[in-house]
């Protein structure tokens, strides 16, 4: 990769390739770069033929079923399934390309570092897929918290409790087997799938690194090649602060229809800031009263990609490093581990 294509912020959009054409590339990022007018998708890849005839891109985008087909790039994202992560971002690195990388990085603490390590070695950027950081909500509550505006943060309460779309392949029929459902369990379940981003949130909020204290597992089904529980509870600590992270992906997985909680609390010596996604309220509580911080979602792919255009034209940006994701991957592989050995056990991780 030369220094020019860093150095250019008024030039071409930056040529963009995506390896994996799953569930999240097809509603999430090829849609956010295809908007992105500092990006040009110059082709998507994957092992499947079927998925490359289904990804939602114009008909000009070439697809390719090898990354050896991949034309010229100023950056890969990588959207495959996590265990391929590592084979990709290695691609990349012998040709000096710049990586997006879904989380977690890898399935494994040792892959991670080893990821991350491979592309400081050659001298490129290892970025991380945190879409939570790039919503209004999250920026906002950053700039809350930096600003001191609840004093000194002592706990923070990080709650997503979901079904990850249900246990079925037929919901209604409840019949079938949910093999999305099924694959992110096999990859180390709730926390290191989407825990990792309220522990990513919880570290930059913070400004700290955290570690784990105390981890506990829920099981609700007998799943063929898993051993992550389907629902976790994790007591972690750092930067003056207790971290509590409730996820589940077997909240009502066995309902008709998805009962969903989101909520993040973030609470200080002067005061607290609340995020609720299913009531749509978002609001700092202080010493003056309740205030308004205006809903969003959040996430936000549109905000990365944004980013990801001025990370590659040399301009300011916040993009999460791989350095983010191993922590947050460590901390998420961690307190997996403890609540499997506190089953084990027989008791509480």
């Amino acid at each position: 990769m030369s220094a020019e294509r860093f150095s250019s912020s008024g030039g071409p959009p930056h040529r963009v390739g995506l390896v994996g054409c799953g569930a999240v590339a097809g509603y999430g990022h090829l849609p956010a770069i295809l908007a992105e007018p500092g990006l040009d998708l110059v082709a998507v890849c994957d092992i499947s033929p079927e998925r490359l005839a289904a990804a939602p891109v114009p008909e000009v985008v070439p697809r390719c079923t090898s990354l050896a087909d991949m034309p010229e790039l100023d950056a890969l994202v990588v959207t495959s399934p996590a265990g391929a992560h590592a084979e990709h971002v290695d691609w990349a690195a012998e040709r000096g390309v710049p990586v997006l990388c879904e989380k977690p990085l890898a399935v494994d603490e040792a892959t991670s570092a080893a990821m991350v390590e491979r592309m400081e070695s050659a001298g490129v950027p290892l970025w991380v897929g945190f879409t939570y950081r790039f919503s209004p909500v999250a920026r906002r509550i950053h700039e809350l918290v930096k600003a001191g505006a609840v004093g000194q943060v002592r706990a923070m309460r990080m709650v997503f409790l979901w079904d990850l779309h249900g246990a079925f392949e037929d919901r209604p029929g409840r019949a079938g087997v949910n093999q999305r459902r099924l694959g992110r369990m096999r990859e180390g379940g709730p926390l290191v799938d989407c825990g990792v981003h309220q522990i990513d949130l919880a570290r930059w909020w913070l400004g700290a690194g955290l570690s784990v204290d105390h981890a506990t597992g829920v099981w609700f089904d007998d799943l063929d090649g898993v051993v992550a529980p389907e629902h976790l509870t994790a007591q972690l600590s750092g930067g003056g602060a207790q971290v509590h992270v409730d996820i589940s992906v077997g909240y009502g997985h066995r309902a008709p229809s998805t009962l969903p909680t989101f909520t993040y609390e973030v609470i200080g010596t002067d005061g607290v800031i609340r995020y609720r996604r299913q009531e749509r309220d978002f609001v700092l509580i202080d010493s003056e009263g309740t205030h308004d911080l205006g809903w969003a979602h959040e996430k936000s792919f549109g905000g990365m990609y944004a980013d990801l255009t001025r990370a590659l034209g040399g301009q300011v940006h916040e993009l999460p490093t791989g350095r983010d994701g191993l922590a947050a991957t460590r901390v998420a592989l961690e307190a997996t581990d403890r609540a499997i050995a506190g089953r084990a056990a027989g008791g509480h991780g």
